[in-house]
């Protein structure tokens, strides 16, 4: 039997579409502020929006009237006729997100238009006007959102951690922040001022919301076609990152996500960034409000363009140019003219090469040596619980054969044993660090001297909100007592066997930044085990190491001594064995 659904029921619903976490509360009350033609809007947070979300801006303000319209369902004041629909230039315009708001949370607003002596005041609970009064306030609009949620435990209770949730918060703010850098705006966390950004030039903002190194290393791309116009900034090649952070769209001042377009960025930098990372970019489309549709996703954050093909290609040569413009780009220059004469060399000057005697008879796969401490392709590999790296000159030593720096080539009784030395080594410090870890024991290598770096707003709380997790992993940071500097921390102390050549740890500091905002404060088994993979992976990158026959020896050992010897943690094989029937068929 069908029956209409209760309106209190019915707007549970709907807040559903529109209100997901507390971070879509700030997207759309800073929405209307910024629709409101406020010159500043502030953002003030406690726990991460569950207790409280307020935003206060000094916009038009509303009526009384207006005030209490405001929060029912299909509100708006910026349609009138469908027509109206194909000509939208504004954020809101459903009427769903105040309705949406008050179904879930307890909220009040207090506003004031300028041509009103008094201001008035409405509260809201379980989408009822529980209250209303005249009241001083100054010209714009304060809204307070409290105990989201409340009424709906099940959501609740499916909301992340506390990181995870201020980081969506952050995302939010910052998003709105870059499309608008002549409105100021401001974010405070739990009594702590995360942004303050005073009105300024596009560039600007996005160097005070992305860091100040990051707005260094941009470059400017422009476009202006009958399609479609296209503006923005790209990062340079050589600072493409393995964790997404830096990648915006926006059409029109709005946001959006796209993995179409992104290709297009992507394809534009082939073959001038690593597989795998990402470049940072800030682009901004202007298209005509018809040739657009933004109301195809509750949150409207995909939009639908006409003529996608072909802004895909625009999009792509733009990036592709400013690249080029900006010498990103490999060129041959074939013209030689006035170009100076290079002298032939003297080659009278060059001193021989050394001889090197070595004896003859030297076999490596005596077989004389003894077989006790390598694996056969029968065998299984798991063998006692790991020890550090065994350094005992007395062990039995099996010769070995080094290929290109890479691999380690050895005899089993079924043929011959490859590894990889890089990902041994990471397989081996994995297991390490994996150990230290479950033992709360301490990993740090202390340096001579700190090193200072700068973060971005969000990358800097979150290291600094978590650095006694940080320590247990191995690293000792603190925040920088240099006041002239914003955002920087010192680094005393990295984990043992990681490199502290600077964009390995900036990578690596990308990396945690991801996880402990992905896990929060759950350092549960999962949390470890990405953690020191993290580091195993950071202490290996871009090694590539001559070892001697000692080294090699002990590097078998200590790999054989892990649990799964057999693959790095990211499961790609460490070994490989060319059994001896392999062999035989090579030479028949």
């Amino acid at each position: 039997m069908l029956k209409v659904l209760p309106s209190h029921i019915s707007n549970l619903i709907a807040a559903g579409e529109v209100v997901q976490r507390p971070a879509s509360v700030v997207k759309e009350l800073m929405e209307n502020a910024v629709d409101a033609s406020a010159t500043q809007i502030q953002v003030v947070v406690k726990d991460s929006g569950r207790t409280l979300i307020q935003i206060i801006d000094d916009g038009e303000g509303m009526s009384p009237q207006d005030a209490k319209t405001a929060f029912l369902r299909h509100a708006t004041s910026k349609l009138t006729e469908i027509e109206d629909l194909d000509h939208l230039s504004t954020f809101g315009f459903r009427g769903e997100a105040l309705a949406s708001v008050a179904a879930v949370s307890e909220v009040s607003l207090k506003t004031r238009r300028e041509c009103d002596q008094m201001g008035y005041e409405v509260r809201f609970a379980e989408s009822k006007l529980i209250y209303e009064s005249e009241v001083s306030t100054p010209k714009g609009s304060n809204f307070i959102v409290r105990n989201i949620f409340y009424n709906v435990p099940a959501r609740r209770k499916f909301l992340k951690s506390d990181s995870t949730e201020y980081r969506q918060i952050v995302s939010e703010f910052t998003r709105v922040a870059i499309t608008r850098p002549d409105i100021s705006f401001k974010l405070t966390h739990n009594g702590s001022e995360i942004f303050n950004l005073p009105p300024s030039n596009q560039r600007r903002r996005i160097q005070d919301v992305a860091g100040r190194e990051l707005g260094r290393e941009l470059v400017d791309l422009h476009v202006d076609t009958s399609l479609i116009k296209i503006r923005g900034y790209i990062g340079k090649p050589e600072d493409a990152r393995k964790t997404p952070g830096n990648q915006y769209f926006f059409v029109n001042n709005r946001y959006f996500r796209s993995s179409y377009f992104q290709k297009a960025v992507l394809k534009a930098y082939e073959n001038l960034i690593q597989e795998g990372t990402l470049p940072s970019f800030f682009i901004f489309f202007e298209a005509g409000t018809d040739k657009i549709d933004v109301n195809i996703h509750p949150s409207k954050t995909e939009i639908k363009f006409e003529d996608e093909f072909a802004i895909f290609d625009i999009l792509r040569s733009v990036v592709r140019e400013s690249l080029g413009k900006n010498s990103f780009m490999p060129s041959i220059d074939f013209d030689q003219e006035g170009a100076p004469e290079i002298p032939k060399v003297n080659t009278s000057y060059y001193v021989p090469s050394p001889k090197i005697d070595f004896d003859p008879l030297f076999n490596p796969f005596n077989e004389e040596f003894s077989e006790r401490r390598f694996p056969d392709d029968n065998t299984s590999y798991r063998r006692e619980p790991y020890s550090p790296l065994i350094k005992d000159p007395a062990i039995p030593q099996k010769p070995v054969i080094q290929v290109a720096g890479k691999y380690i080539i050895t005899t089993i009784k079924s043929g011959l044993l490859a590894i990889n030395i890089r990902r041994a080594t990471e397989r081996i410090l994995y297991e390490k660090y994996l150990d230290t870890l479950l033992s709360h024991s301490e990993i740090i290598n202390h340096t001579l001297f700190p090193k200072t770096i700068e973060l971005d707003d969000y990358s800097y709380s979150v290291i600094v909100e978590n650095l006694m997790i940080l320590g247990h992993l191995g690293f000792d940071i603190r925040a920088s007592e240099d006041n002239s500097r914003k955002n920087c921390v010192d680094i005393s102390g990295i984990p043992d066997g990681v490199s502290d050549e600077p964009e390995v740890i900036n990578e690596l500091i990308d990396k945690l930044v991801f996880d402990l905002t992905e896990l929060g404060r759950d350092f549960g088994e999962a949390s470890r085990e990405r953690f020191a993979a993290s580091l195993a992976h950071a202490a290996t990158t871009g090694r590539q190491e001559s070892l001697n026959n000692l080294e090699a020896q002990i590097l078998i050992d200590s790999l054989f001594a892990c649990k799964e010897p057999a693959v790095t943690p990211g499961g790609k094989p460490c070994t490989a064995i060319i059994t001896l029937e392999e062999l035989e068929k090579r030479f028949n």
